[in-house]
């Protein structure tokens, strides 16, 4: 598995972890510290809100409606940049409920720097 292969399936998993310490160490892994996330019009700022973001986010779609994230298709990586696309289903099976893009850019170190999360 490439580098970028492993860091999606990696980021994508972490939005369906339910244990607190397990999404902050994944939080420091996957992000160097002062990392950004954009969604919409909402900007993420290291690690702290990061974690909280992640979080939100899995008690929002996975806890309470139920839902868990995949990928959905391929990984492209080129120089330091990583795109893949996922998907948002119900756990139990059933219509695909929203699905997306995200692109990374890499720091030095393989984390990611900055990540733009599109919505479908």
């Amino acid at each position: 598995m490439s580098h970028a292969e492993d860091l999606a399936k990696r980021y994508i998993q972490i939005w369906n972890e339910a244990d607190p310490a397990a999404r902050r160490a994944e939080v420091a892994a996957l992000w160097i510290e002062n990392g950004t996330h954009y969604v919409r019009e909402r900007e993420v700022h290291g690690h702290a809100a990061l974690e909280t973001r992640v979080a939100t986010s899995h008690q929002t779609n996975v806890a309470e409606r139920n839902y868990r994230f995949e990928p959905n298709g391929g990984v492209e990586q080129l120089r330091d940049l990583v795109r893949f696309n996922w998907r948002m289903v119900p756990k139990g099976g059933g219509a695909v409920a929203a699905t997306g893009l995200i692109v990374c850019l890499l720091a030095a170190d393989g984390r990611i720097r900055i990540d733009y999360q599109f919505i479908d």
